[in-house]
């Protein structure tokens, strides 16, 4: 990739969310994932997140796993100083070779790079250009193509076209388009697809996907590895996924279905630092998830959830919860869309409903007398009405819901050791296998802990990960 022909990609401003009602702010797709033309969801494979896959996916919101990952069959590339993964290096030879043939000579002019050789061009971007730019013109370290070993930029040997997009129009570059999938390239960021990719036509810039998928996209007309991967699939895929922010402000997916967290996805960029909780649910019942977020401020906001995928602006549905514990879901099973259960400073509880998929109305009181508790909303005994989980005293209670918005019975005490230590818990469907029920709890330290629950029992649980210290956990 070159600092003169790369596109900014589209990435929203740091101050979007703190202007967010003042300026009715446009949130842009997270950059190399959606186009503005998706294909058909049915078009759009699984994601290979497997770094030593040669069908790997790297982009902007999906980095190598894990992130300092180095080739262990890199090979010279013949005739050159440069390296590429053994399979990859053979395939290019064989490309080459077919180019002299046709009266073509092509010459490498980057291939392999390191972490650490990526971390240092990403770097002096950065003090050169700021921050900001850096991110638009080279990607991060462990998110390049390059340190896959299966991404090599070609020039002509005469020098007179390199890392320029009029490489595209000499008859090396023009002769390389029509015939790299015969070895098993693409040209991975055709003419016209920055906003897929999030980097403008670079036809130097070669990917090794392998001959089947390469002919598989060739024959098939899909442009790019976004479409293949990608396009049509909508952000949130389910509710054994785990979504949790980072430092950045960014929010990332953590795929589930398992039982263990698999490598993470990034699914939307900006502001998610000042979210204090949030829930992935269909607000407005549209079939598409969407994100319910309290921010710290107290403000409630939805995003809803694009079938293509990604997320439209997001839209104020509350205000005032500042400080409180919410909890979500259909509380009332007569009504048609999800509402709001919070517990307020004093310790009481109240329901807000969602009466139109959009905005809540006042709450009603629904108990009082759980001060300090944290709340979560889960089908405890599958019996179809949401019941209330609440972590009070350091232990766990499940207060049964009679689908009419009260309490069918008393409280009843489902865990009794070490939930004082729990910042918060997630309810997972499917996390585990399909059909499973659990939660995922985060502790104070930053661990996430899975239990898993069947026939009203608390099973016993496992670590999950490390690290989530300061973050937000939801699902």
């Amino acid at each position: 990739m070159n600092a003169k022909t790369n596109a900014l990609p589209c990435r929203p401003p740091r101050s979007r969310w703190r202007n967010l009602l003042a300026t009715a702010a446009v949130l842009c797709l997270s950059a190399g994932v959606l186009s503005a033309v998706p294909a058909p969801a049915a078009q759009a494979a699984e994601p290979v997140r497997d770094a030593g896959s040669i069908k790997v996916f790297v982009n902007k919101s999906h980095p190598l796993s894990p992130l300092k990952y180095k080739p262990a069959d890199l090979a010279t590339v013949k005739g050159t100083g440069y390296s590429l993964r053994k399979e990859a290096a053979g395939k290019l030879a064989g490309l080459f070779s077919g180019a002299r043939k046709a009266g073509h000579r092509l010459k490498v002019v980057s291939a392999y790079r390191s972490y650490g050789q990526q971390s240092s061009l990403y770097s002096s971007y950065v003090r050169t250009y700021g921050r900001a730019y850096a991110d638009s013109i080279s990607a991060r370290p462990g998110y390049s193509e390059h340190q896959t070993g299966l991404a090599v930029d070609v020039g002509q040997a005469t020098a007179t076209c390199w890392l320029e997009a009029c490489f595209g129009s000499t008859p090396e570059g023009r002769w390389v388009a029509k015939n790299a999938y015969k070895y098993g390239f693409i040209v991975r960021y055709p003419k016209g697809q920055q906003q897929v990719t999030g980097y403008t036509y670079e036809p130097w810039h070669l990917r090794y996907v392998g001959v089947t998928l390469a002919s598989v996209l060739r024959t098939r007309g899909i442009p790019t590895l976004e479409h293949y991967y990608t396009v049509g699939k909508p952000s949130l895929r389910g509710t054994a996924d785990l979504l949790a922010t980072d430092p950045a402000g960014d929010l990332w997916r953590y795929p589930g279905g398992t039982g263990k967290l698999r490598p993470r996805v990034r699914i939307d960029t900006t502001g998610y630092n000042t979210v204090q909780a949030g829930f992935a649910l269909d607000w407005n019942r549209d079939g598409t998830l969407d994100l319910l977020l309290q921010l710290k401020d107290g403000r409630l906001l939805a995003n809803y959830g694009k079938a293509g995928g990604g997320f439209r602006s997001p839209v104020q549905v509350g205000a005032g919860f500042r400080g409180m514990s919410l909890a979500a879901g259909r509380w009332v099973g007569t009504h048609k869309y999800p509402g709001v259960v919070a517990r307020t400073a004093g310790g009481t509880l109240r329901y807000f409903r969602n009466a139109s998929g959009k905005a809540v109305s006042a709450g009603t009181r629904i108990a009082t007398g759980f001060a300090g508790a944290r709340l979560t909303m889960a089908d405890w005994d599958r019996d179809g009405r949401q019941d209330l989980l609440a972590i009070r005293g350091g232990a766990l209670y499940v207060q049964r819901g009679d689908g009419a918005g009260r309490f069918a019975g008393a409280a009843r005490k489902v865990g009794s050791r070490g939930w004082n230590d729990v910042a918060g818990l997630t309810p997972l469907r499917g996390y585990a296998g399909r059909g499973s029920t659990g939660l995922m709890a985060m502790f104070k330290d930053g661990r996430l802990r899975y239990y898993p629950y069947s026939q009203a029992r608390l099973g016993s649980g496992s670590t999950e990960a490390t690290g989530f210290r300061n973050r937000t956990v939801f699902g």
